[in-house]
């Protein structure tokens, strides 16, 4: 065939944004609607519209009111300014952009009014006018507070500042850092065994690979395994999530280092840790030894200060090895390599302790932001662009609380709730949706 018969990729205008960046730690304002306070009356839509004059103009505005009949309450559609905009991928003009502060704006004078960005808005927030104009929401550009959250007689409009730390946040930093010093440079070595008074901890899967190469179940080294297990049975994956000096560094380096690749989908599955906990069992009853433990990152970093690390130079150098793997996603190497995890995996199905999403309590399904940060993507954001409760995987959940951080209508919760049954204390009352 002809070389100039081939079909040929256009190719993408120079002013039209391929992909929207996003900045998962910076604070992004936003507005917030509480419908069971909301009467319709439209007052924010015609304050909105006639900003710049000063007269009541609802055909121009921004945002818009809509009824709910199954309720007797009020809806309301506004731009959520997302932290990945389908508007802003859309428009074939650059008229759309994100500004430091995470505002989403449109630029009039780019803006050709042909509706693109309305047609992939998940809630249609760019809005065609009266006039036939194309206009959204940019929160009164920078005025605080924005007119309709001023007009609102009765509060259902508020601002969500977008805090760029929360409590949580706050209190997880140090006590992974704490957790990092002290079994780096106090405790040398203690993850894998400790003795503290009379009591001795030891990491769980190091126990049962001992198990599996001495052929020997002593109960002593099977209680000392005991206490790790518990916290696993009572807070899930919280040593991953807290506690783990590698987890720490992999926090670290996913701050530090872009997302440059993928893992294929047979090596980026899951499942791969539970095949690497079990083919450390079989390898420790072959060859008489802690198979794994001579490649442990967890090891590794607890074994990395004082003169031991000096002679162990090869072990300590399958920590940036293995950190690397943060290049192609967060935490690659605890969502599908870890056996450490694997196991605590398998206890934590049976905690009490889970992260809840709220659906109805989200009310905007476009934010996304606790599927942005949370580092295992375990938070399908598909399900919350449908509006469906997500179902958080016990096993798969280290109990960050970064999505509980950052969720600005608290529609993300701890909850204790055993499997199968439903969860304790207080009964929610529904939100109206």
């Amino acid at each position: 065939m002809n070389t100039h018969d081939a079909p040929r990729k256009a190719a993408p205008l120079p002013y039209a944004p391929q992909k929207a960046v996003h900045r998962p730690f910076k604070g992004i304002s936003t507005l917030r609607f509480d419908p069971a306070k909301c009467t319709g009356c439209g007052l924010c839509r015609s304050v909105c519209g006639g900003r710049e004059t000063g007269a009541s103009q609802p055909g121009l505005g921004r945002i818009r009111p809509c009824p709910l009949p199954s309720s007797g309450g009020s809806f309301s559609v506004f731009c959520q300014h997302c932290r990945d905009p389908r508007c802003l991928v859309a428009c074939p003009q650059g008229a759309i952009s994100r500004d430091a502060k995470g505002v989403v704006g449109m630029d009039k004078g780019l803006c050709v009014n042909c509706g693109l960005c309305q047609q992939a808005c998940l809630e249609a927030a760019p809005m065609r006018t009266a006039t036939g104009d194309v206009r959204k929401c940019d929160l009164c550009k920078g005025k605080t507070p924005p007119a309709c959250v001023d007009a609102c007689p009765n509060g259902a409009l508020t601002l969500d500042a977008g805090k760029k730390a929360k409590w949580i946040g706050w209190l997880r930093w140090p006590v992974q850092t704490c957790s990092f010093l002290l079994l780096t440079l106090v405790l040398v070595g203690s993850v894998c065994s400790l003795s503290l008074a009379a009591l001795d901890i030891a990491c769980p899967t190091g126990v049962a690979q001992n198990i599996f190469s001495s052929k020997t179940i002593l109960l002593t080294t099977v209680i000392s395994a005991g206490l790790l297990i518990l916290l696993a049975l009572l807070v899930g994956r919280g040593f991953c999530g807290w506690l783990c000096p590698f987890g720490f560094i992999l926090d670290v380096v996913d701050r530090l280092v872009p997302k440059v690749f993928r893992l294929p989908p047979w090596l980026g599955n899951r499942l791969n840790k539970y095949g690497v906990l079990a083919g450390a069992l079989v390898a420790s009853a072959g060859t008489g030894t802690q198979a794994f433990c001579t490649v442990c990152p967890i090891g590794a970093v607890c074994r990395s200060y004082g003169v031991q690390s000096t002679l162990g130079g090869a072990e300590i150098a399958v920590v940036p090895l293995i950190a690397g793997l943060d290049l192609a996603g967060k935490r690659s190497w605890c969502r599908h390599f870890c056996p450490v995890g694997a196991l605590f995996a398998l206890f934590s199905r049976l905690s009490p302790l889970t992260v809840h999403i709220n659906a109805r309590r989200c009310r905007k399904f476009s934010c996304k932001r606790c599927a942005d940060v949370c580092p295992m993507g375990i938070v399908p954001a598909a399900d919350l662009e449908d509006g469906r409760t997500p179902d958080i995987s016990r096993a798969e959940c280290i109990t960050c609380l970064r999505c509980v951080d950052v969720c600005p209508y608290k529609a993300a919760r701890v909850r204790f709730k055993l499997p199968g049954l439903p969860s304790f204390g207080k009964a929610q009352k529904p939100d109206p949706a």
